[in-house]
This record gives C-alpha cells, structure tokens and sequence, in this order.
C-alpha cells in the first residue's frame, strides 16, 4: 500500500495544512503466500447485503428487490459464491445490467448510487470490496499544522469541506477525532490517548498505555486499542442502531452506516471480543501476536517507531423473510477477511533517535547532575571554610575603667590607660620623636 499526500496547501493565519490523499493497492507475487488465482467460497457480498438492509429499513421494498435480484443474477441457486479472490477483493465481479425491466434498472441504479459497485461499460457494473477505492482519490483533508499550538499538530479540522460526519445518531459520534494517523503530536503522556480519524470506518479510535517497553534498544511506550464494548458504554450509544439493546457484540462495530451494507468490524479472528462470536464460527484462533492492534510509541517526540493495524470485515448473516434461497441461513456474524497496515522502522531512523534524541537527552541530564554535585560541594567548602575562620578569632574582654585598679604599675612602666589614653610608653606616645635612653638604665652584663 502506498499513501500520497498531494495538492497540498498551507494556511499560515489558520495554522492548517490542506491535502489530498490517495491510496494505491499494489499486489508483490514476491512478498505474497498466495497468488491471487485461488478460488474461496463466500456469502454473496451484494446480493446478501442488499437484502438485509432492504429487510431492515426498507421492508416495503422487498418485492421489487427480489424481482430485481432473479433478473440480474439468473439463475439463484445459492447464497453463497463461488469466485477468484482476486476478482473479490480487487478485479470485480462483473453485474449485468442490461436489462430493461424496471425492478433490475432501478436496483442497478440504487447500487451505483450508493457507491457499491461501479461504472464498466454502458450495460456493466463491477463489484469488488478495495478495486473501486485503489489509486483513486480518499478525500481533501485540512489539518492543524501546529505551529501555533504544538498540542494540535496533525489533529483533522475537516474532511471533504465538512467539520463534522453526518452518519451516526449523535453528535459526539460524529466528531473528528484525532490525526489521520500518519503523524501524532510530540510531549504527551502515558495519560493520552492515540486518535486517530479514519473515513475507511467514519469513526476516531484511540489506543491506550499498556506499559513500557523497547524498541531496537530505545525505550518506548506500548499503545494498545480497544474496541470496547458499546452496549455498557452510554457514551458511545450512538453508534448502537437501537441503544442499549440493538448494539454490536464485544469487541466489534457495525459498519453498516458507514459502508452501506451489513458489515461488521473487530480484530482478526474476533480477538478480544465476544467468546460467543468464536463459538458460532469454526477455525478460528485468535493470538495476541497476530491479531491485536498495537503502536511501540516515543512520548516525547510523538514518533511511532513499530505499529500494527489489523481490522476483520465479517459479514452478518441472517434468515431472509420468505426467499427460497436465503431464507434458511443462520443469525451468525461471518468473517470474510481481514487487512493489515503495519510498519516498523529500521536502523536507519532508529539511530537518528537515539543519537539526536536518546544520547542528547542523556547528556543534558548528566551536565544537571554535575552541575548539582559540584554546586553543591561548592556550598558545603565555602561553609566549612567560614566557620573555621570564625573558629580562630581570639575574642578580648572589654577592660571596666570606671574603677580604676590601684595596683596596676604606674604609666612609666609601659602600661597603657585605655580610657585616658595616658602613660603610653615613648615609642607610641610620639612616634615622630625616637625613644631615648638614659645611661643609668644600662645595666652591665656579666660572663
């Protein structure tokens, strides 16, 4: 699969970013089990969900359909088909429409309208569940920039000149939630969720914090999603047909808004979901491994470095009232397929992580750690130099010199009256005149 994002316009004073995006299907013989040529039997996609969602919203109409139907696939002899898978899913199956009866014109007419099948010739249509999609334009997306507000970076502002869907009954249902999945804002938390908008579905999921973990040596954060279970979750009634008792088992979403026919969204082989789903079904096994929706997710710089999304499209059987054909088929959820989109980085880019990123980070914590330690040792020398300072001063006690002492020897021998500043010896008394001695106080020394 590659996506191409193209037409793309920047809107500085809104912050957004307009593009196109289209996506392309290209089959690798090389990377496949598989070569497209096997022949799989299934319930009849077209003619299966037709008839339910006429039984369902249109039971009114049901005569002109069945009249329609034995017209355009004459002779109907069984409810399910028989085809190449390649046909199925991109090729087509091709549909007759050159009949002038007015139930076959008018039913051709309402699937052309509603997107299921497309235009081969003048008389012929074609099925198939991805070939009208492939290289074909997946609408005009306006997203924040996130330039002004770093928080918003990728999240969808609108899609096909439209700020909100109109499919669900409820206007949180409605909303755009999230990126388009390709790129995620940068410092978030193990608190944030993952949305992300896809027009595949009409709806936003968001993945949730499992725990830590690593990727190529980094350590990452695991984002698991969890598709829930609608019937306890008041919130998200609006996406039951008739809540709280007509909404999708566990683990599971009914598509039939979005894509107009009975389809039925869970992870591959009804993992996490509704063990009464595994039960109905045989050859089913569901691992973890293989089949749950995971993204290994960098917080601070918002990169996805490995991602897996794996989404099972299962069909909804059930008994059509009064047809000879499929009158007799079972209430069961059937799966059809499942795709997969998954990517995983390399060395490559891994390495730009971890030297620019990972090694920064490390670098800068070990400069504010030093930083710290040294301060600190600093703190502590600069006060224990201080007070072993003050440790050495001799303190003086004050001399009381309102009562002087009478004992205290007279001024000539040197004593110093601080109050009076009298009887200082000659040598401070005048320091301008040198100190004399008189020959009387000569005393001669003996050997």
């Amino acid at each position: 699969e590659w996506k191409e994002k193209y037409d793309t316009v920047d809107n500085v004073e809104e912050d957004t970013l307009t593009f196109t995006l289209r996506n392309t299907w290209i089959f690798r013989p090389d990377l496949s089990a598989l070569t497209g040529e096997e022949i799989v039997t299934v319930p009849h996609p077209l003619i299966m969900g037709v008839l339910l969602t006429v039984q369902r919203d249109r039971e009114a109409m049901m005569p002109l359909v069945k009249k329609g139907i034995n017209i355009l696939f004459h002779p109907l002899e069984s409810a399910f088909l028989k085809v190449r898978i390649m046909d199925l899913l991109f090729d087509g199956i091709y549909i007759d429409c050159s009949s002038q009866d007015f139930s076959a014109k008018a039913l051709c007419s309402g699937m052309d309208s509603e997107g299921a099948v497309s235009p081969y010739n003048e008389t012929h249509y074609k099925f198939s569940f991805f070939g009208m999609r492939n290289h074909t334009e997946a609408g005009r997306w306006v997203v924040y920039r996130g330039v002004k507000n770093l928080r918003d970076l990728g999240r969808v502002v609108s899609y096909n000149d439209e700020t909100e869907m109109d499919i669900w009954d409820g206007d949180e249902c409605n909303q755009y939630i999230g990126t388009d999945s390709t790129i995620f804002p940068p410092f978030l938390t193990q608190l944030d969720r993952l949305w992300a908008w896809s027009p595949e579905i009409c709806r936003s999921l968001g993945a949730h914090y499992v725990h830590k973990s690593k990727y190529a040596g980094l350590p990452m954060s695991y984002f698991e999603l969890d598709f829930g279970d609608l019937k306890n979750e008041p919130h998200n009634h609006c996406f039951c047909r008739d809540p709280p008792d007509d909404c999708p088992p566990k683990g599971t979403m009914d598509l039939s808004p979005c894509l107009g026919g009975p389809i039925i969204g869970s992870k591959p082989h009804f993992y996490d979901a509704d063990p009464k789903l595994l039960e109905a079904v045989d050859g089913l096994e569901p691992n973890k491994e293989a089949h749950d929706v995971y993204i290994h997710f960098e917080l601070f710089t918002g990169s996805p470095v490995s991602a897996a999304k794996r989404l099972q499209f299962s069909m909804e059987l059930g008994p059509i009232n009064d047809h000879e054909v499929f009158g007799q088929l079972p209430q069961v959820i059937l799966p059809m397929f499942w795709a997969e989109e998954g990517a995983s980085l390399n060395k490559t880019w891994t390495n730009q992580l971890k030297y620019q990123l990972f090694l920064g980070l490390k670098f800068n914590a070990t400069v504010k750690w030093l930083t710290i330690i040294i301060g600190t040792a600093g703190a502590i020398g600069s006060a224990y130099m201080h007070f072993r300072k003050e440790g050495k001063r001799t303190d003086v006690a004050p001399i009381d010199v309102s009562t002087p002492d009478t004992n205290t020897p007279s001024g000539k021998e040197g004593i110093v009256n601080v109050s009076l500043g009298k009887n200082l010896p000659p040598v401070i008394d005048g320091l301008d005149k040198p100190p004399k001695m008189l020959a009387s106080e000569l005393r001669p020394e003996r050997y």
